[in-house]
């Protein structure tokens, strides 16, 4: 076995760092053996030396200062794990700049400043891995970039929350939202500001970087069309599961029929009771790909934690490890210079449409939303009408929607929203799968 020793440099001992630490403190003769590569765990930087402590490291490993270890001449592989996007980024152009190639679970990071950062690494022809900044121990990186390199990618429809998951689970068992949400932060699964999760932001973030790898189209994070869960009505997780549908938050990636634009959303939907996606309970995450090679394929996992997420890391540790003891250039992806596909308007998004009024019960109703609709050419497929606790003779109605422009969906609430009998602003799903 080759004896060269490949020195590790970790920043940040927190639940994931601490997670990697261990593993390649306790399994170095298992992954040396697996993989034919010598990891030493070289040094340790966290701001709170305690952690670093806490999580095994020993004392002479462990420093105060990232950017030394990000700069340091006898480091090989440096990995971030401390979050955020400020310092992390000045971490990681750093090692770059150095030579030294990087692992990071940071998605934060990536999604909003990653591209320069992938242009930093093909010019000094070292990887920038990131396989445990989506989907923890999901190795769904791995897939698109090698499993499934053969197919074109049509769609992507992914639970890469496991907040919100468990949150919307909990809804489906007549739970309201902020009841759930509290049962979430007791367990912790959710944080204290939980604005990150439950308002779609960290969706985004994974949405942003499958879109790259998936559909070789890097959009601006900024752009991307946010919608979370903290708006989210228990009744209308009751109304869906009555119809057969299940409520999942989804990130979501489809071309259009032209395969020309790619449209790109996370936003809570309805799906099947039958569909894969609508049985991924708690904190769970999965993902369904479309390719015009293989068909449908289904990841599913446990998308954050410790050990999922470490798992990931020590795993792309160990890729690039192998790489540098080959002697031949590590395989780098780097975002297409020239996206392949424009991305689209949301208001030329195409779906079906779940739509809840809550209206004044009295005749007539139904036959002026439908008008509306129909002056807006968006097509009814049915109409509910509910039993009721609402006061004041206010009864819910849904609609279930043909497919439809979501321009014209929209266009349509918005002229139903100003008519004398609704009592509360319209609510609109759309339906997935």
């Amino acid at each position: 076995m080759n004896e060269k020793v490949l020195r590790i440099g970790v920043v940040g001992a927190g639940t994931v760092g601490a997670g990697v630490i261990e593993i390649l403190m306790t399994r170095a003769a298992l992954l040396e053996r697996r993989s034919g590569v010598r990891l030493a765990l070289a040094k340790v930087a966290d701001i709170d030396a305690a952690k670093a402590r806490a999580a095994g490291a020993p004392a002479e490993i462990i420093a105060a200062d990232g950017m030394a270890v990000a700069g340091a001449p006898d480091i090989d592989i440096f990995v971030e794990l401390i979050g955020g996007t400020d310092a992390a980024e000045r971490m990681v152009r750093l090692a770059l700049q150095s030579g030294k190639p990087v692992v990071t679970a940071n998605k934060a990071l990536l999604a909003e400043k990653g591209r320069p950062l992938f242009a930093l690494a093909r010019e000094k022809g070292v990887p920038l891995a990131f396989e445990a900044a989506v989907c923890g121990g999901i190795p769904i990186i791995l897939a698109l970039r090698e499993g499934l390199i053969a197919n074109r990618i049509s769609s992507l429809l992914g639970i890469v929350n496991g907040t919100c998951n468990f949150i919307l689970t909990r809804m489906a068992e007549k739970i309201s939202y902020n009841a759930a949400l509290r049962e979430a932060q007791q367990q912790g699964y959710a944080e204290v500001d939980p604005r990150l999760d439950v308002d779609g932001i960290d969706s985004g973030h994974k949405l942003a970087l499958l879109s790259a790898i998936a559909f070789d189209t890097w959009p601006d994070f900024n752009l991307l069309p946010l919608e979370g869960i903290s708006r989210l009505d228990v009744m209308d997780v009751d109304f869906a599961n009555y119809l057969e549908y299940t409520v999942k938050l989804l990130a979501v990636a489809r071309t259009d029929p032209d395969n020309r634009r790619l449209f790109l959303s996370v936003h809570p939907s309805l799906l099947r009771h039958q569909h894969p996606l609508a049985g991924v309970h708690g904190s769970m995450n999965a993902v369904v790909l479309e390719g015009d090679v293989a068909k449908e394929a289904m990841f599913y996992g446990r998308g954050a934690g410790r050990y999922p997420t470490a798992s990931a890391v020590v795993s792309d540790i160990v890729a690039v490890a192998r790489a540098l003891q080959s002697g031949e250039r590590a395989w780098i992806w780097t975002p297409e210079e020239k996206p392949t596909y424009a991305i689209g308007n949301m208001a030329d998004y195409r779906s079906r449409y779940y739509l809840r009024f809550i209206v004044e019960d009295r005749p007539g109703v139904l036959g002026r939303i439908t008008t509306a609709m129909g002056d807006h050419e968006v097509s009814i497929a049915s109409v509910h009408q509910f039993e009721s606790e609402l006061k004041d003779n206010q009864v819910p109605v849904t609609v279930l929607t043909h497919m439809a422009r979501e321009g014209d969906v929209r266009a349509a609430l918005q002229a139903i929203a100003h008519l004398a009998f609704m009592r509360a602003e319209p609510v609109m799903l759309r339906i997935e799968g």
